[in-house]
């Protein structure tokens, strides 16, 4: 199964995700599925939660950006 990083950056700071989650394609990683990923990083990044511009970057285990989501 592939595994997806659910990397946040906001502004010039960028806090990788280096476990990463198992998820079976592509389109799982951008949907529901990938709440609990989602959640997670929100839980550990509450003290940024306010601030704008926050986005986060998706990559595969090869490193390429696979989807990007601003908020």
């Amino acid at each position: 199964m592939p595994r997806y990083y659910f990397h946040v950056q906001v502004g010039e700071r960028f806090v990788p995700d280096r476990h990463g989650v198992d998820l079976p394609n592509l389109m799982t990683a951008r949907g529901p599925e990938a709440r609990e990923a989602h959640a997670s990083w929100d839980r550990v990044l509450s003290f940024i939660d306010a601030l704008p511009n926050r986005t986060t970057v998706i990559t595969d285990q090869a490193g390429r950006i696979v989807f990007v989501l601003s908020v």
